[in-house]
């Protein structure tokens, strides 16, 4: 068989196929079984030390369809993230690295601009044996009023800031995740590398608006009569992302920034 190992910013992974941060990694059980079915590493759905804050509503999803054969094209979410108290999140964290110690799990985390509660987020995650640390700088809808998620990455100084303090309470490998909802994404990343940042990830979903229900007026989905912008994501959305990933390329090996892997 053949050998499908790669090394990444010192992380050794089976093979390249890592699970991105969302549903797919809401608990200890789908992580195991995205394990189970061989996937060399998996991004857990963005922690925080406060659960309380976040209140999940349905419905959260809308689709795209295209025209005539109706398949799916383009998803929309207002999903925050998990809900789900941070001390479960402990436990479950060492009950998979210690049934799966030869696969890659990174912590997805979010935090207000606080510097002692990243510390004690990141230490405490640290000590459940996670292999990598993803900072959760880009959900398009991550309680911007508490200056966390997307509003917390597009503010270069503060990314430079807060890496700086996750640098500082970690040896192990940090990505920092970027936002689309920026006009020049690679401003946010030079300033997480200069921050202490080991490598950057991209991209989250892209703010949208997926429709309007012409019988109520209303944009989808619709909560109760409300609505929100949410994130866009699928198949129109590679070849932004692609684009945004040549930028952070071009921006990492061509002016210095960094040695690293991408």
């Amino acid at each position: 068989m053949a050998d499908l190992s790669v090394v990444v910013d010192g992380l050794k992974l089976p093979n390249p196929f890592v699970i991105g941060s969302g549903p797919p990694g809401t608990n200890a059980n789908v992580i195991g079984k995205a394990f189970d079915e061989n996937w060399g590493g998996v991004i857990c759905k963005t922690v925080s030390l406060d659960a309380s804050k976040v209140v999940n509503v349905a419905p959260r999803y809308a689709r795209m369809r295209a025209q005539g054969t109706k398949e799916v094209i383009g998803w929309q979410n207002i999903e925050l993230i998990s809900d789900r108290a941070f001390e479960t999140w402990e436990d479950e964290f060492k009950k998979i690295k210690d049934k799966y110690p030869d696969r890659v799990l990174i912590a997805s985390v979010m935090e207000e601009c606080n510097k002692d509660a990243w510390v004690e987020l990141i230490e405490r995650c640290q000590d459940c044996g996670v292999d990598a640390f993803e900072l959760n700088f880009s959900c398009p809808h991550g309680m911007p009023e508490r200056k966390m998620g997307a509003a917390m990455g597009q503010d270069p100084e503060l990314l430079e800031e807060v890496c700086g303090w996750v640098h500082g309470a970690t040896k192990i490998p940090v990505w920092a995740k970027m936002t689309p909802n920026i006009t020049h994404i690679v401003d946010p990343a030079r300033a997480s590398l200069r921050g202490g940042a080991t490598g950057i990830a991209a991209i989250n979903t892209i703010l949208s608006v997926m429709g309007v229900n012409l019988e109520t007026l209303r944009p989808e989905p619709t909560v109760e009569g409300y609505s929100v912008p949410g994130g866009y994501s699928c198949k129109a959305v590679r070849p932004i992302a692609l684009r945004m990933v040549m930028e952070l390329a071009q921006m990492m090996y061509g002016d210095g920034t960094a040695e690293g892997e991408l």
